[in-house]
């Protein structure tokens, strides 16, 4: 013989804050071994901890859906006997407030929000990051070409007062001169070869120069005073007081 045994409960959603209403329908049976005490609320504790588990993994939000995945979890386990009873079908019924729903609805809106939040930080770090990793790139780039103009210009133009003066000539006439091709626009091509030509190495005053730089390296800081001094009397005595005073100034300045 079997009965049917019909209560309700507050059943706790994926969200433990949210409860389903229910109303739960328990058929079952005496088994042979029962206790004179055994009934239908023997029945229903030997269901409820199937349905409350089943329901913790519910959005109140989806109450149709809800109730399938109980009915079906239930359904998989059925008939189900303990405790002098055996429960051979369960028939449920979920609601939900009003109240409830909005809150549901509103954590919802909540959390996409934050989601939205998260996403847009997570780019807003990637674009930073790459914004660094350029920087960083460009940074390694200018380092880069800052070494390699310091060895090109140890290597190609101090090396040889020709083409230190023809760089600086160059450098001069504009701000960005071609690095392969023709000179800039404007520039007297005879008067260039002829300045480049005078500081060809072996030429007189090149040498001097050179013969000069290394004998005034050998000074010590008051002969090299001494020497500028007398190189400014003989300039001044050719009549240029001009560089004659700036070479006169140079003695008062720190080596």
């Amino acid at each position: 013989m079997q009965w049917t045994y019909v209560f309700s409960d507050r059943l706790i959603s994926i969200d433990p804050s949210l409860r389903f209403s229910s109303k739960i329908q328990v058929t079952w049976r005496r088994l042979p071994d029962a206790l004179p005490a055994v009934g239908p609320h023997t029945a229903a504790r030997l269901v409820r901890p199937l349905i409350d588990e089943a329901a913790a993994t519910c959005d109140v939000l989806r109450q149709a859906a809800a109730e399938q995945d109980i009915t079906a979890t239930l359904d998989a386990q059925l008939p189900l006997g303990s405790d002098g009873v055996e429960v051979v079908h369960v028939r449920i019924r979920l609601t939900v407030d009003e109240e409830t729903y909005d809150s549901a609805l509103q954590a919802e809106q909540l959390r996409h929000a934050h989601q939205r939040e998260v996403a847009r930080l997570r780019q807003d770090h990637e674009r930073h990051a790459e914004r660094l990793q350029r920087e960083y790139e460009l940074d390694d780039l200018a380092r880069r070409q800052v070494r390699a103009r310091e060895e090109f210009l140890r290597r190609e133009i101090l090396a040889n007062p020709a083409s230190a003066r023809l760089y600086s000539l160059l450098e001069r006439s504009t701000d960005n001169w071609q690095r392969l091709g023709a000179p800039p626009v404007g520039t007297d091509v005879t008067e260039l070869v002829r300045e480049v030509q005078q500081w060809q190495p072996g030429q007189r005053w090149v040498t001097a120069a050179q013969l000069l730089h290394d004998f005034v390296s050998g000074l010590s800081n008051e002969g090299r005073k001494e020497l500028l001094t007398i190189l400014a009397d003989s300039v001044r005595a050719y009549g240029n007081e001009e560089v004659a005073k700036h070479l006169a100034n140079l003695t008062g300045e720190p080596e």
